[in-house]
């Protein structure tokens, strides 16, 4: 299974500041190739987030990929999993801030890399005093490490040239 789970923001970031599609298609040439390697995948539900987004080239991109085995569905185990993410971040959170959470991809992808191991490759930062949840926060309480994507790019030896 894949050492790291991309959120839908290490996509949506890298493709609207220093990865766009135009100045460095080498960076999306590379996710796709650690994605075939089985190094890095995503949930399927981060596809539908892409998907249900602007109409733009990030779009267009993962409209490609979506039955390659880049997005990966959600198995049973993955299902469990967010089960139990949800019933943590009920029992932990406003009622509000909870439920905007759940309505996400990222339980998904938390799940994923509780399920199958892996760590959550997002920007997002741990907030431990926050009413909001985080993807660090809640991977925390399940055993699952969250990582930057320019870590994850510079520990897989990305190069865009």
């Amino acid at each position: 299974m894949p050492e790291f789970w991309l959120d839908t923001d290490s996509f949506i970031t890298p493709k609207n500041g220093p990865y766009g599609f135009d100045i460095a298609p080498g960076f999306w040439s590379f996710l796709e190739q650690k994605a075939n390697e089985g190094i890095i995948a995503s949930s399927r539900l981060v596809y539908d987030e892409l998907h249900d987004g602007a109409e733009d080239d990030l779009r267009a991109w993962a409209d490609t990929r979506k039955d390659c085995g880049f997005f990966v569905e959600p198995d049973e185990q993955v299902q469990a999993a967010c089960h139990r993410i949800a019933d943590y971040v009920n029992a932990n959170y406003p009622l509000h801030q909870a439920a905007e959470f759940l309505r996400g991809a990222d339980p998904w992808v938390i799940a994923h890399a509780n399920a199958h191991g892996g760590k959550v490759v997002t920007f997002e930062v741990a907030a431990p005093n926050s009413q909001k949840p985080k993807i660090p926060d809640v991977g925390r309480a399940f055993g699952v490490e969250a990582v930057n994507l320019y870590e994850v790019l510079r520990e897989l030896g990305a190069s865009f040239n």
